[in-house]
């Protein structure tokens, strides 16, 4: 069933310059998709109807059900949508934070809810015929997907391990869900986003979904903060995708030549860092600050030698100076001080950093004793945590790269690298030579969020947590699209950025973001 078409050009646009063209038309309603407003008008009302009268539990459930049927009129948006519902979630279904062996309750809801989009979106594309599945089949032969199939394989083995093993089942499941939600949206990704334009679009839709959690974030905890006269943070998965848009826009800001736009990454970028520092999550802004420093780089490498070395040293001043002035803040009362020494803290003094250590000092003497596929999918890691805490079972790792270890072994650790390896190559290929337009920009936001998404992996395994496995699946499937737009012909004749002048921001307003 075709949803949505392109003026002129139906299926997916192959590296030639008229379908080049086309890719970056408006994208014209066909079919169901035309059905788009009385669709969610009609889908909510009856979420609120459902929410008033069966809470929210059973109004998650009913637009995870929108979404995934509406996969068959526009599967192309529910890749964005499946980040927006994420963002739902975080903002209006977390009540705890998901600490020790017992899960909150309504993790249950929000993996239910995920799966049914999954399933929506999995057989909307398998019955699909607006996709060229031989251009597909193309994208999965590169070396990039292969090495994507060895990591589902790695991940499979790891699920039936942890089963041999004797580990739970319903852990084993869990884990394997969020596991598998990488490879799978990878590869939804690699068939339904046809060129350069829809990852665009996808960047700029989930771009304002995770902004807008963001500023619904900041506002609640500035006011919970001021109401109790002290610094009231909250965890929430939110704040990893806040790091990532951060990224985003920062690039928006470096490369945007026009008013409008350049102001909307602005306001992006700003409530992103405002949430991020509110929730008090240092590996969310160490990792947008490595991100960043990346796009710099390469902004500036194409200008010179001379240009590059200006600009690590901009970095490092910015970094220099962020901790003097971090440093200063510590003294200060009131939330000011309260957020720095959150961030400019010793590591004696630092109980999470503290139970990372002891965790992973158990994670490896495990890794140890079963080097190969790990203690499986479903095992438990049990230390001694810092303070009240005492004896911990957890079975998550609170640091990907002793996850890798603990659930797959040195196999899963090796296909992990390798295929991160193989994606950093994608995200540079031909990215220096390019000149500047939509483009450019869009690879050095992809490339600076994956830089952002193995920093951040120090911290817990984002790539294969439920909660962030199908965004950076979907994103990893960009940099395989966006590496063949920059492999056309044509892509240096992609649509520049206009100057910055005010001019250009009346034109744009009037035509396609």
């Amino acid at each position: 069933m075709q949803g949505v078409t392109q003026v002129g050009h139906p299926g997916f646009a192959p590296a030639s310059s008229v379908s080049e063209r086309f890719a970056n038309l408006p994208v014209v309603p066909a079919g169901l998709a035309l059905l788009r407003p009385v669709y969610w008008i009609a889908g909510g009302v009856a979420a609120g109807v459902v929410l008033r009268f069966a809470g929210i539990e059973a109004a998650t459930i009913t637009i995870a059900v929108l979404i995934g049927l509406w996969a068959f009129a526009e599967p192309r948006s529910v890749l964005w949508l499946s980040s927006a519902f994420m963002v739902y979630l975080f903002v209006f279904f977390q009540t705890t934070a998901p600490l020790g062996d017992e899960l909150p309750e309504e993790f249950f809801y929000w993996g239910a809810g995920l799966a049914l989009i999954t399933a929506g979106l999995c057989a909307a594309t398998l019955f699909s015929r607006d996709f060229d599945w031989a251009a597909a089949r193309k994208r999965v032969g590169a070396l990039p997907g292969i090495a994507m199939f060895v990591m589902l394989f790695v991940i499979l083995a790891g699920a039936v391990n942890g089963l041999f093993l004797g580990n739970g089942l319903f852990p084993v499941t869990r884990q394997l869900f969020g596991c598998v939600l990488l490879p799978v949206y990878f590869f939804l990704g690699i068939t339904q986003l046809r060129a350069a334009a829809d990852v665009n679009r996808w960047l700029r839709r989930v771009n304002w979904a995770v902004a807008l959690g963001s500023l619904w974030y900041a506002q609640k905890l500035s006011f919970a903060s001021a109401a109790l006269g002290y610094y009231y943070r909250e965890q929430s998965p939110l704040v990893g995708y806040a790091g990532a848009v951060g990224v985003i826009a920062c690039t928006q800001l470096l490369e945007e030549r026009r008013v409008w736009p350049w102001l909307q990454a602005l306001a992006q970028w700003a409530v992103c860092v405002l949430a991020i520092l509110l929730m008090g999550n240092r590996a969310a802004l160490a990792g947008m600050v490595a991100g960043v420093g990346l796009v710099v780089l390469v902004a500036f490498r194409r200008s010179g030698i001379v240009a590059l070395a200006v600009a690590a040293l901009l970095i490092s001043g910015v970094f220099a100076g962020g901790t003097y002035f971090g440093n200063q803040m510590i003294e200060k009362r009131g939330l000011t001080g309260d957020i720095a020494r959150r961030f400019f803290i010793t590591v004696s003094e630092d109980r999470s950093f503290q139970g990372r250590m002891a965790q992973m000092d158990y994670v490896i003497r495990e890794f140890k004793r079963k080097p190969v596929l790990g203690a499986g999918m479903g095992s438990v890691s049990v230390f001694l945590a810092p303070g009240d805490f005492g004896r911990t079972r957890v079975t998550s790792v609170d640091n990907g790269w002793g996850y890798l270890m603990f659930k797959m072994g040195s196999l899963g650790l090796i296909a992990f690298v390798a295929l991160m390896a193989l994606f950093f190559r994608a995200s540079l290929q031909g990215l220096l030579r390019m000149q500047a337009g939509r483009l450019r920009s869009d690879s050095m936001a992809l490339l600076g969020v994956l830089f952002y998404g193995l920093t951040v992996f120090w911290s817990g395994p984002s790539f294969f947590h439920f909660t962030s496995a199908a965004f950076f699946g979907i994103l990893l499937a960009g940099i395989v699209v966006l590496a063949e737009a920059r492999r056309s012909p044509v892509s240096a004749q992609a649509e520049p950025l206009r100057r910055f002048s005010v001019r250009a921001a009346t034109a744009g307003a009037g035509g396609r973001a």
